[in-house]
């Protein structure tokens, strides 16, 4: 387990609403058991103030932003809060859900916006210092849209993995068909894939499906 030890590291969780709401949240408790230091980043203000309340109580020192993703300037404001309450990131976990209900173009602004504007305001810092990992959430669905998002957000990353792999920071992504069953899967993959265990890994994709099937 010496390689899942995250103590003192700098981890920025920024979620969504809904289905991936719960991952972000899996995730974050599952770095406070590591002994990280949490910035979760999310849209719903009572939300986050619940699971940083949580982890406060458990001794883990979390901080909560609200923010929506898809706004370049918020997600600079995002960074600048990081830096100031906590320092600078060693972890990025970019775990956005898309609203399938609320058309095409909503859906690819919750889902792969947030991802892009997240890997711009992070990820040269962390090329700069020269450290850091980053993992991403491609969700999977039955419609389009959702199956459009999941496939641009593994694309970006490992676009991401291959500009920033020669200055020591990785970036993976996590394949995700949402369900309540398996979402402790998808967090525990997520820290997986950020961790020292997977040191060597870099532009992979690990496919979180639970029991469900689908072509």
């Amino acid at each position: 387990m010496f390689f899942f030890e995250l103590k003192d590291r700098v981890a920025v969780v920024l979620g969504g609403r809904d289905d991936t709401a719960s991952v972000s949240a899996a995730v974050c408790r599952l770095l406070a058991e590591r002994g990280a230091r949490i910035a979760a980043v999310g849209p719903d203000e009572s939300q986050l103030a619940d699971l940083v309340d949580e982890l406060r109580w458990g001794g883990t020192e979390a901080l909560g932003i609200v923010a929506e993703g898809t706004d370049a300037a918020a997600m600079e404001a995002v960074r600048a809060s990081v830096l100031t309450e906590l320092g600078a990131p060693d972890l990025l976990f970019v775990l956005p859900c898309p609203d399938r209900a609320a058309g095409w173009q909503h859906t690819v602004d919750s889902g792969l916006t947030t991802v892009f504007q997240a890997l711009q305001a992070f990820v040269p810092a962390m090329a700069e210092t020269g450290a850091g990992a980053v993992v991403t959430l491609a969700p999977r669905g039955p419609d389009p849209a959702t199956n459009a998002v999941g496939g641009g957000v593994t694309a970006l990353t490992q676009h991401y993995a291959r500009l920033v792999a020669d200055f020591g920071v990785r970036a993976n992504v996590v394949s995700w068909t949402p369900c309540e069953s398996t979402v402790d899967d998808a967090a525990f993959a997520a820290l997986y894939l950020a961790s020292d265990a997977a040191a060597t890994m870099t532009a992979t994709t690990l496919d979180v499906a639970g029991t469900l099937m689908r072509l």
